[in-house]
């Protein structure tokens, strides 16, 4: 139960209730009586804890299928409107990047994933991509390389995270007609948590993603993009920022891939590379807003194409 309540974000207490007066799950018992659940039945209960957090009563939603609650959570997402961070956003923002700072320095995943997963159903995508674990990564990332972060608590860090945004990659509903994205990093780059994130923030937008993490030769990227018809293929840079074979994987990737895909290259490192990007014709992304903008144009570019 310890487990299930971290990887939920729900209490034992309430737990226990809505197993006992909705029947939401139904564990196993060992033979000392201690509940075992399976992967499924924290998939359930993750999907009406997201149903819940966007106001809906679990008397309401505790009898829908999986299915359905998918449906029910991407309307909902659909439905909330994308404002700038206000005042109180912000102090939650700030409240979230301490607790998560705070439990990488006393050295507790639990603490840490529960946070983040707070986060997640608190705040906007957008906020809490843009605000907190895009800010949260260059902190670690800064702390780290500064020897102010042990190297322990960067790989803890690092794990919770990309086990949080898989996570979140499975919030969205993506519709069957909508755009393919393959996202990860060029053969000698091994640094992929920058294009997860990216990943990420194109299955909130509403993209089938196909995320196939770091360290893949040009061939690959472009036999991926064939594979699943992709109109996009992101890649993450971080380091090191001066390697010539990485220019020659992206002169290779541009001229394999169709015209007609998109090649977006985001990440610390990638500015090191802005002429390679010009001459190539790839798109430069300064940031997770600038690629959902960017994706956003795109993906309307698609649907009228679909439409004619």
């Amino acid at each position: 139960m310890r487990v299930v309540a971290r990887r939920t974000g729900l209490s034992p207490d309430l737990l226990r209730a809505w197993e006992r007066r909705y029947d939401v799950v139904r564990p196993t018992r060992t033979d000392g009586g201690q509940r075992n659940y399976s992967d499924a039945d924290i998939e359930r209960l993750q999907l009406l804890v997201r149903a819940t957090h966007a106001g809906r009563q679990i008397s309401q939603v505790a009898e829908l299928d999986n299915d359905a609650l998918r449906r029910m959570i991407a309307e909902d997402l659909a439905a909330t409107p994308v404002t700038i961070a206000s005042a109180g956003d912000q102090a939650a923002v700030a409240a979230f990047m301490d607790d998560a700072l705070g439990a990488i320095e006393s050295f507790n995943a639990a603490s840490l994933e529960a946070t983040l997963r707070s986060a997640a159903l608190h705040l906007p995508s957008e906020e809490v991509l843009d605000l907190l674990f895009g800010p949260l990564l260059k902190t670690i990332g800064m702390r780290w390389q500064e020897g102010r972060m042990p190297p322990a608590n960067e790989h803890l860090a690092t794990a919770v995270i990309r086990r949080v945004l898989t996570w979140m990659m499975d919030f969205p509903n993506v519709r069957p007609d909508a755009p393919s994205i393959v996202v990860g990093t060029p053969a000698f780059q091994n640094h992929d948590l920058g294009a997860m994130l990216a990943a990420t923030a194109a299955s909130l937008s509403g993209w089938h993603v196909m995320f196939l993490g770091a360290n893949l030769p040009a061939a690959e990227l472009t036999r991926a993009a064939g594979m699943v018809n992709a109109d996009t293929v992101a890649l993450s840079i971080v380091h090191p920022t001066d390697d010539s074979r990485v220019s020659d994987e992206l002169r290779e990737l541009r001229a394999s891939l169709p015209k007609t895909v998109g090649l977006v290259v985001g990440g610390a490192g990638a500015s090191a590379y802005l002429g390679l990007l010009d001459e190539i014709g790839a798109h430069r992304m300064d940031s997770i807003r600038t690629l959902r903008a960017w994706l956003g144009s795109r993906a309307e570019l698609h649907r009228r194409a679909s439409a004619v």
